[in-house]
């Protein structure tokens, strides 16, 4: 369970100031819906990293929810930039089907996501 604490930090980190780098503060005003949802997956997994910590009664779950949300919130933007690639036609403007680095990026967050829910979800039933 150590290292999902570990990628906790690391992938609120990508939420975060990955989210704000790429785009800047001023996407708000294109899409701040896209933003929320990346600050809001960031401020999560930083929140469920600090109560695992501080051993709060439901770290444990409040783990397991950040994750499942985190997981669920990439889903949409990893495999709609993956189908863009795959039919070699732009959907969207922020999913340019020649961006292989991107879709590569997106799979390796959702399944760092998708691995550390698991983990996180298998230790919440055996406690």
């Amino acid at each position: 369970m150590k290292i999902v604490i570990y990628f906790n930090y690391l992938i609120a980190f990508v939420f975060l100031a990955g989210e704000t780098a790429r785009r800047g503060i001023s996407y708000f005003s294109i899409n701040a819906t896209t933003m929320m949802e990346d600050y809001v997956a960031g401020i999560a997994l930083l929140l469920a990293a600090i109560l695992w910590v501080r051993k709060y009664r439901h770290a444990q779950i409040t783990m397991t929810a950040a994750w499942a949300y985190v997981t669920g919130g990439m889903f949409v933007p990893f495999f709609a930039h993956l189908e863009a690639w795959v039919r070699e036609e732009t959907f969207r403007a922020d999913h340019i089907h020649t961006d292989t680095n991107a879709v590569i990026l997106k799979a390796t967050v959702w399944l760092i996501c998708l691995v550390c829910f698991v983990i996180s979800l298998r230790t919440a039933i055996r406690s």
